[in-house]
């Protein structure tokens, strides 16, 4: 748990962006404070005026105190407006700012989140921060001047009853707010017991027929009640705390409402107080208790903002790659690797250790090596997706070396199905936005993917979440179409023909042979021996 003034300064960088609509917001809520107490005036008014005290005309105060409530319902309605306005506008910054960091950090072979927890963090921890920052703090503002603009007006009206609700309410406050530290504690647990849950159910989603046929569905389930009592405990606890600490709010509050009535029932008995003056009374009483009230609570939402800010720092503070401009080669660019060396953080041993290859300009090289030799690890060192612990990764000509941007001269083909949801149109597209259907069917040609043409969508085929709905043979040939639609001279297959049939994956590479040799520079990983027999170049890793 990050200290306190790190996660305060963290809400404060939140709110930067908007602190003008904030603070409009603010304004907004003063108005209303301003006519509030006017209403409470007019209602002393009215009062003194049909008991007799006052000599006025009824009629016309009385539509004054009309037209007062007619605006309180119009500036209830624009403040509430223009709040959704803000939330909405800072909600959809803020993710996107946290997003861009997420998408833009340095990756170290593994994610440091599970997806389901970064999923959480962006949106309920975001939308903790952005009602605090948006809405509460605003409202803590507006209700600070409530109450000195009660409280004084009050002592205006009776300086010795004013100082008996002064003396009251500060002992409850102090007495219900005694567990800061450890309701803190339990929000933080309850928020990482959350993000718990939703990794759990989404992972459990993705892999629902794996589970079913390895018969641990009942498993599954017992593990998310687990988690969700976990959770259900801490949050009792949580209740228990903030129930003990309401107690201590409402006794105050009693005690100063008990006070008030009092004190005016006393006042009419002598004839010191008028009727209006009572109603006055009592409802400023609550005009003084109630911001106290507002505050007090705000104080949970300020305890969720800060454990939630915290959660966001973990991922908006992860190093991020170099924002530097694409450096693109032209043709089919060459890759020099010397003395090459990778080891993954915590690992005993290196992946790769001194490796030199010449990957010439033009050629198609197959890479093989058995299972855990450091084949993908090799690939993503070259692409810069990783960090090499020793030696040098040059592209050539001209020697580049190689870093954040060289990445586009790639054209890559994960290992297995990396389709996304959406059309395929859509997952093409991914790699060339403004291709065209002629481009885009000639790319599905190279890559033995005609079948789309045959489908009753065609390109807008819809795929499901993780490119199902078509087979893995289907997913790697689009996936192949959509690397050769990117610009780009070195193309990079990570056993991307592993589930075609023979013959199809002859026609494959017969097309990628006779469209990149000497075109493009090609990677192949492979356990295929068709792969092979295509290639200029072999590269076993042992």
């Amino acid at each position: 748990m990050r200290p306190f003034r790190k996660c305060f300064g963290g809400l404060m960088r939140t709110l930067r962006p908007f602190r003008w609509k904030v603070l409009v917001s603010a304004v907004l809520g003063l108005l209303q404070v301003a006519v509030s107490l006017s209403f409470v005036w007019m209602s002393k008014r009215v009062v003194d005026i049909a008991t007799g005290v006052v000599d006025a005309p009824l009629g016309r105060e009385a539509a004054l105190f009309v037209g007062i409530m007619l605006l309180q319902i119009l500036l209830r309605t624009g403040a509430r407006y223009w709040e959704g306005l803000v939330v909405v506008d800072a909600q959809n910054k803020t993710r996107a700012d946290v997003f861009a960091r997420v998408m833009r950090s340095l990756w170290s072979g593994k994610e440091r989140f599970h997806t389901g927890d970064t999923i959480n963090r962006l949106e309920e921890d975001i939308r903790v921060v952005i009602d605090f920052v948006c809405v509460s703090l605003p409202a803590l503002i507006v209700t600070v001047c409530q109450f000195v603009a009660a409280t004084i007006f009050l002592f205006s009206l009776s300086a010795d009853l004013g100082w008996i609700v002064l003396f009251i309410m500060p002992v409850a406050v102090v007495g219900s707010r005694l567990f800061f530290k450890k309701m803190r504690s339990l929000t933080m647990d309850i928020r990482k017991g959350d993000s718990k849950v939703q990794a759990h159910m989404q992972e459990t989603l993705q892999h629902r027929v794996l589970v079913r046929t390895m018969g641990s569905t009942e498993d599954v389930l017992d593990d998310l009640s687990d988690l969700q009592y976990d959770v259900r405990s801490k949050t009792v606890s949580r209740l228990n705390y903030s129930a003990i600490s309401r107690t201590f709010l409402q006794l105050g509050f009693m005690a100063g409402y008990a006070a008030a009535f009092v004190w005016s029932v006393y006042g009419l008995s002598k004839g010191t107080v008028t009727y209006g003056l009572m109603t006055a009374f009592l409802q400023l009483v609550g005009q003084v208790q109630r911001p106290v009230a507002d505050i007090t609570h705000q104080i949970p939402a300020f305890i969720r903002a800060l454990s939630s800010e915290d959660r966001l720092m973990e991922l908006s503070e992860q190093v991020q790659e170099e924002d530097v401009p694409d450096v693109r080669l032209d043709g089919a660019p060459g890759i020099r690797v010397e003395n090459l060396s990778f080891a993954y953080d915590g690992a005993a041993g290196k992946v790769i250790d001194n490796l030199s290859f010449d990957f010439t300009p033009g050629s198609f090289t197959a890479i093989r090596g058995a299972t855990g030799a450091g084949k993908s690890t090799l690939i993503m060192v070259i692409m810069n997706l990783l960090k090499q612990s020793g030696g040098s990764v040059t592209l050539y000509d001209p020697p580049t070396p190689s870093g954040p941007g060289t990445l586009c001269n790639f054209m890559y083909v994960p290992q297995g199905n990396s389709l996304m949801s959406g059309s395929i149109r859509d997952n093409l597209r991914l790699a060339a936005p403004e291709a065209s259907d002629e481009q885009l069917f000639e790319a599905l040609h190279s890559a033995c993917a005609d079948f789309v043409m045959d489908l009753p969508d065609g390109l807008d085929t819809v795929c499901a979440e993780v490119g199902r709905g078509l087979s893995e043979g289907q997913a790697q040939r689009i996936a192949i179409a959509r690397a050769l639609l990117r610009p780009g001279g070195i193309l990079v297959l990570d056993e991307a023909t592993s589930a075609l049939d023979a013959e199809t994956e002859r026609q494959l590479l017969e097309n990628l042979a006779t469209g990149c040799r000497g075109r493009k520079t090609v990677l192949c990983i492979t356990h295929r021996e068709a792969a092979v027999e295509y290639a200029d170049r072999e590269l076993n890793l042992s």
